[in-house]
């Protein structure tokens, strides 16, 4: 070692880093597996093997306390196959505990050792557990009052995972692909320069042998180009897996603490999404777990008495529905009780006693998602404040996507989180407002209405537009952002007056529906989304920027925060509530 340069030190450290937290993750994934369905000689001989690299390889670099710690885990995993120690949660509690501190010291800022200390509890708790020899009953015969079951239909048999396992990877910083995909953005602004020019230099040289290969070539270069983008998009894909897998550890503990017996079953962990939605996507999936548990799930006393599977059952299922992907949480628990929410949304001023009683159950139920109100009887260590269903869709929200639930009394409770593919490019319509160039994803719009302004309606001040046989609000951009700063009563009596024509884009947002305002329509594109400087734009509607081929700046505006926005702005003004109808 004393022979590398700091710069080969950095890299070779680096490499045993994300190596050695691969490792330490499988094994994780292991253990767990084997705890809720068995052991298998071939499942402990792949967790000794990989103990064994992480003993190697720490050696290798002077790593004296992980070494030692792997090294009598490696111990364990041969007692177990020679049938000299028992595989029950008590072992697996160990081998979890050292495991975790492994990956505490190994997965810095910088690598580092276990201190001697840590080092030294550890291998003399394996070595108590070996010579002692005195560990709980196999899971196999008997299963702990709490527990978890995870079950997974994706799972594939040892052949195939280990042909994955030979099939060749580069190890490629994020960052660079990143870098590429904005290249390969900025190609497709050129792109449509390009186009632009295409039919002015057909007017300038009519007939021309040139204006033919200009032509030709424009159509391969964006061809080209168009694959190129598609191939970084896919470099940034990964499996949905990648999130689900670090579920299971989690959710044993969360059994463990409420005394449930729980079975987490996972399908679809092959549906790919963008690398940049994965990390985001697991506090929102882990509050809803939690809660789903907590007090979604009732007692096993409570389910013998309703009839029901003494164990719980909570399911993870992804799927792609056109641009989108879509993750639903179900459990089978007592459900929410709507008529709670509205109470609970009227005693703390949330809602109007008079809104309660005409409130729909459909919408009764997204009140979960307001700060502080909770279906919980009591407040526990794991949830119960109310904070959990409104961090979901904040997070849902940063992601450009949605969260719905879905709920029967006594049969349980769905939830359904929908995001973008990725975060990177979106297809969206363009149109303008009070002159400034817009954009709402496509996702979101379910139809566009030509209207007059004779039809605008004010309903307790509001305006208002009747799509066949319901009124949905109006918001206009203008207004709401701050273009144009007159009161929607006043400009809504003139729009009245008036004979102007307009159009009104119908945006879906879960079970709500309302209009944005448009004067032209400019069509529907794709548009890669650039960040804004929050220094400079502080408005929470806008998700981003794209540049056009013209050189035009169009702001993206994000639909679910438009009508936050534009009922805040209501609020303010004092003219009434905006209502939607859906």
């Amino acid at each position: 070692m004393d022979d590398l340069s700091k710069e080969e030190l950095e890299q070779l450290l680096g490499v045993f880093r994300d190596q050695s937290l691969q490792i330490l993750e499988d094994m994780d994934q292991e253990l767990l597996t084997l705890e809720s369905g068995g052991v298998t000689d071939e499942a402990m001989a792949r967790l000794r093997r990989a103990a064994h690299t992480i003993k190697g390889d720490s050696a290798c670099i002077g790593l004296d306390g992980v070494t030692e710690v792997a090294h009598q885990l490696e111990d364990v995993f041969d007692a177990i196959l020679n049938r000299q120690m028992q595989f029950g949660s008590g072992v697996v509690d160990l081998i979890l505990d050292s495991l975790d501190a492994m990956r505490a010291a190994i997965g810095g800022e910088e690598v580092d050792d276990l201190t001697p200390e840590i080092a030294q509890h550890l291998t003399e708790g394996i070595r108590s557990a070996i010579v002692a020899e005195e560990v709980e009953a196999p899971l196999l015969t008997a299963r702990s009052k709490s527990s978890v079951v995870t079950r997974t239909e994706d799972d594939c048999d040892i052949k195939q995972q280990d042909v994955l396992r030979r099939r060749d990877y580069v190890r490629v910083d994020a960052a660079k692909i990143d870098a590429l995909l904005n290249l390969a953005g900025e190609m497709v602004i050129a792109r449509s320069v390009i186009n632009q020019i295409g039919p002015r230099l057909e007017e300038a040289l009519p007939k021309s042998d040139l204006t033919d290969k200009f032509g030709s070539s424009s159509a391969q270069m964006g061809k080209l180009i168009a694959e190129l983008q598609k191939s970084v998009l896919k470099m940034r894909m990964v499996t949905i897996d990648q999130v689900f897998r670090r579920f299971a550890r989690p959710m044993r503990e969360l059994a463990a603490e409420s005394g449930k017996q729980v079975e987490l079953s996972i399908s679809g962990s092959e549906t790919e999404l963008d690398r940049a939605l994965v990390d985001l996507l697991y506090e929102p999936i882990l509050h809803l777990l939690r809660n789903a548990v907590d007090h979604g799930l009732e007692t096993r006393e409570e389910r013998l008495a309703l009839g029901k599977p003494e164990v719980g059952r909570i399911s993870m299922r992804a799927y792609h529905e056109g641009n989108q992907v879509v993750v639903e949480i179900a459990d089978d628990g007592r459900g929410i009780n709507a008529e709670m929410l509205r109470q609970k949304a009227m005693k703390a001023g949330q809602i109007s006693e008079a809104d309660a009683l005409q409130m729909p159950e459909e919408e009764a139920l997204e009140l979960l998602f307001l700060e502080g109100l909770s279906t919980a009887k009591e407040v526990t260590l794991v949830s119960g404040r109310g904070v959990g269903a409104a961090a979901v869709k904040s997070a849902m929200e940063h992601l450009r996507g949605s969260v719905a639930v879905k709920s029967q009394q006594g049969v349980g409770t769905t939830f359904v989180l929908r995001m973008p593919l990725t975060l990177a490019i979106i297809r969206a319509l363009l149109f303008t407002a009070n002159g400034k160039l817009l954009a709402l994803p496509l996702l979101t719009i379910s139809e566009i209405a030509r209207a007059q302004t004779s039809e605008v309606t004010l309903l307790d001040g509001v305006e208002n537009y009747r799509l066949r046989d319901r009124f949905i609000s109006i918001v206009r951009p203008g207004v709401v952002l701050g273009f144009e700063r007159r009161s929607l009563s006043s400009s809504g009596a003139g729009l009245r007056a008036g004979g102007q024509r307009f159009f009104i884009i119908i945006v879906s947002i879960g079970n709500r529906k309302y209009g944005v305002v448009a004067d032209t329509l400019i069509g529907e594109q794709e548009l890669v989304i650039k960040p804004l400087d929050s220094r400079w734009v502080q408005n929470e509607a806008m998700a981003g920027a794209a540049v056009l081929g013209d050189g035009q700046v169009v702001l993206i505006m994000d639909a679910e925060t438009l009508l936050r926005r534009a009922i805040r702005y209501e609020r303010a003004q004092g003219q009434g509530r905006v209502t939607n109808a859906g």
